[in-house]
């Protein structure tokens, strides 16, 4: 018998209000995007969402806009997917692969201190299958040493730990929505953050690195199409 991994669950009111959309003069950065940022980012517990064109996007630009670059290193767990690795890379930073709990399959803090060097600046923190990872002691063991959290919530939109949901512990959560995640665009993604300084750069990062102060010729950063 073959059991699929997920399918898609798409009802007539989805469909509907995706034509809603398309009978408008506005098919990218519209009034339902915005909607659709402000309710998710209520729902994590923080004030800003920014919604992007994948996951994956959300890892890289997230890594950029907290000034991850050459010469740094990201700590992320040994088991993930290869789009972990690949947005620590893209910044031409160096994943460094931590141990996993064998029972949660999550990084521990006991299984990051030993990787930890000189050069370490921030932590990918994912939550693997929608298992939130404990991260208070993460928490704790990244204020000592100064480092950011990232946490690839991608499968776990709606998962808690102590009360909290999954994204809202680190400087930024990222959440997928491909076809086999809890919802699905189709593609996309978001990245979720109390931190209004990196919201405004992510949001100018997905639009070829215009700022909301820029005229529409300007580009104070070095962004790309991330819609």
């Amino acid at each position: 018998m073959n059991i699929p991994l997920s399918q898609p669950d798409i009802s007539e009111d989805d469909i509907e209000a995706v034509v809603a959309v398309l009978r408008t003069s506005q098919l990218s950065l519209g009034p339902k995007l915005a909607e659709f940022e402000n309710e998710l980012a209520a729902f994590i517990g923080v004030p800003y969402g920014v919604a992007l064109s994948s996951g994956t996007a959300g890892l890289e630009l997230g890594l950029q806009a907290l000034g991850i670059g050459e010469g740094d290193e990201v700590i992320l767990p040994s088991f993930t997917f290869i789009a972990a690795a690949n947005a620590v890379l893209h910044q031409r930073a160096t994943p460094v692969f931590a141990d996993v709990d064998p029972l949660t399959l999550n990084l521990t803090a006991e299984t990051i201190s030993p990787v930890i060097t000189p050069r370490t600046r921030a932590i990918l923190l994912v939550h693997t299958f929608g298992y939130p990872a404990d991260p208070d002691p993460i928490l704790r063991l990244a204020r000592e040493l100064n480092l950011r959290i990232v946490e690839d919530a991608c499968e776990a939109i709606g998962a808690e730990c102590g009360g909290r949901k999954a994204g809202s512990f680190g400087d930024l959560g990222v959440f997928s929505f491909y076809p086999n995640k809890p919802i699905t665009t189709g593609e996309g993604g978001m990245v979720v953050t109390r931190d209004p300084a990196l919201a405004r750069t992510i949001r100018a990062l997905r639009n070829q690195g215009r700022m909301e102060t820029d005229g529409w010729l300007e580009h104070s950063l070095l962004g790309g199409n991330y819609r």
